[in-house]
């Protein structure tokens, strides 16, 4: 593996062109390719334009695009201009780019046409903005024309290195108004770092994107690799189970970071899937064990844990690992990263004690965006307090032992959603599940499950109620079964919109357990 050492991603950028200028580096699904030395030479003529726009060093800037080459020229080009990068997700509402736009304080725009016209609204642009590039009726170029300038010649930035903020990525919102979680310009090397080293990935892979740049995985993660390793990086707009297999295909894909939920989703369609190892796709790196995915196509699963405020540095598991270990296995930290587990008050746990995981590296994030509170809660002594638990061996490896502010509080008992969700979807009629925790006067709280049978699958609420009792002790099996057969609605990051379905569940609907009970006794 080529070793690139640079403080920043600007650096590894030029470092990158500069070992390998020639390699293939960037293509997309409709057969676009660019070397290293091509995409330099498209990035610095985007550079150029936005900087004619007035872009400057230090400022942020919103960029609301799908993924595409030009997006990624777009990140690239904000790196090397010293700017604030700070990426929409497709499908916001006008509300919600509303709110980012003034948080973030951003003057300028980049956006496809639909993104600048949701944008404009009803009482034209949100907050400070004032000029947009790309796309809508307000457009001072579009971005052909941003990248129609003579390519910016390479220049020191005077005061910026690794401490300095590149990105500002937004969380989910799954739960009130996100958050901007502010990471520093080491962050993008540590990260390319911790993964390509961690699980193996060489200059001869190539990863495959169907996830959104505008999130942590996609605009941080991916294209560190890349640029730490040399390999190729494939864009796809987005995830689809049914054109996914297809996509790893064309390109010769190797490997690619999936969410459990996008694994599940592919063995729903396995029938139309590769034959088990006539895939190019040798690994996917994700945050659960999912031993029917590696039986079914015979790809090495890499665990990992993360949050983009650890910089998506974090955890992951040895090459080569089989599942043997059992539920929640993460594995060591990566390159640079110390790993802690901390009670309540902050002191920190031996070895075998579930608590709090924490994690210090020196490219963590620098804060949250104009919240100074939320600040202070989560970085303490240079630990980022994750909001989840867990556990180390003697030998410091991490076990994921679920969310912190998602336990459920039933009768003075702690109930993990996510233990709960691992059992029931045991169940070889279980596609996907999500635990809930709902407000009970008699017990504080009680469990209630929404599980998605798979295709054809015949199952009633009662037999897996007996299923997970089995699995479970009392008190942590479901009182309430939502069973249907359609997928949970997900957020843009892939990630389950706890918050919509929460609001959605009828109880009255639901099996109950206790009213079957007092119907037994009539």
């Amino acid at each position: 593996m080529t070793r690139l050492h640079a403080p920043t991603a600007r650096e590894l950028w030029h470092a990158r062109v500069e070992d390998t200028p020639d390699a293939p580096f960037l293509l997309d699904d409709d057969g676009g390719a660019w070397t290293f030395q091509q995409a330099d030479v498209e990035m610095r003529r985007m550079a150029a334009g936005l900087e004619a726009h007035g872009v400057v060093q230090g400022e942020r800037v919103l960029v609301a695009l799908p993924n595409s080459p030009q997006a990624l020229f777009v990140h690239a080009a904000l790196r090397e201009l010293g700017a604030v990068l700070v990426p929409v997700v497709p499908g916001l509402t006008h509300d919600e780019l509303a709110f980012q736009a003034a948080h973030c304080e951003a003057r300028i725009l980049i956006a496809d046409e639909e993104a600048a016209a949701l944008a404009e609204g009803p009482h034209g642009l949100p907050g400070r903005v004032e000029t947009v590039i790309g796309g809508g009726r307000r457009a001072v170029a579009t971005l052909e024309e941003a990248a129609g300038h003579a390519p910016l010649s390479q220049r020191a930035l005077p005061g910026y290195d690794e401490q300095s903020p590149w990105v500002v990525f937004y969380t989910s919102g799954s739960t009130g108004r996100p958050k901007g979680v502010v990471l520093p310009a080491g962050s993008f090397v540590s990260a390319g770092m911790g993964y390509a080293d961690r699980f193996e990935v060489g200059p001869d892979d190539n990863y495959i994107l169907p996830t959104p740049m505008a999130h942590a995985v996609g605009g941080l993660t991916a294209q560190s690799i890349a640029l730490r390793t040399g390999c190729r990086l494939t864009l796809v707009d987005r995830f689809s189970p049914s054109r996914f297999w297809g996509q790893v295909e064309r390109a010769g894909a190797t490997v690619t970071i999936l969410f459990p939920a996008h694994l599940n989703l592919l063995l729903e369609l396995e029938a139309s899937g590769p034959a088990r190892g006539e895939t190019p796709l040798r690994q996917v790196i994700t945050h659960q064990w999912i031993e029917p995915f590696r039986a079914r196509f015979g790809i090495e699963l890499g665990l990992c844990w993360g949050m983009t405020e650890t910089g998506a540095t974090s955890a992951g598991s040895p090459p080569g690992y089989d599942g043997s270990l059992g539920e929640g296995y993460v594995g060591p930290g990566m390159n640079g990263v110390e790993i802690g587990i901390l009670s309540a008050e902050g002191a920190r746990l031996p070895a075998g004690e579930v608590g709090e995981i924490a994690l210090r590296h020196r490219h963590a994030m620098l804060e949250y965006l104009n919240d100074a509170d939320a600040t202070a809660r989560v970085l303490t002594e240079g630990w980022v307090r994750s909001g989840d638990y867990g556990s180390l061996d003697e030998r410091g490896h991490l076990f994921f032992r679920g969310r912190i502010k998602n336990m459920i509080k039933r009768s003075g008992e702690n109930v993990s959603p996510e233990e709960v969700e691992s059992a029931l979807n045991r169940h070889e009629l279980v596609a996907e599940s999500l635990v809930l925790g709902i407000p009970d006067p008699l017990r504080t709280e009680e469990v209630a499950a929404v599980v998605v049978l798979r295709s054809g699958a015949d199952l009633d609420a009662p037999a897996l109620a007996a299923f997970a009792a089995q699995h479970l002790a009392r008190w942590k099996s479901p009182r309430y079964l939502a069973l249907q057969h359609t997928p949970l609605p997900r957020l843009a990051n892939g990630k389950i919109d706890r918050s919509t379905i929460a609001r959605a569940l009828d109880l009255a609907a639901c099996w109950d357990r206790e009213r079957e009970r007092a119907g037994a006794h009539r």
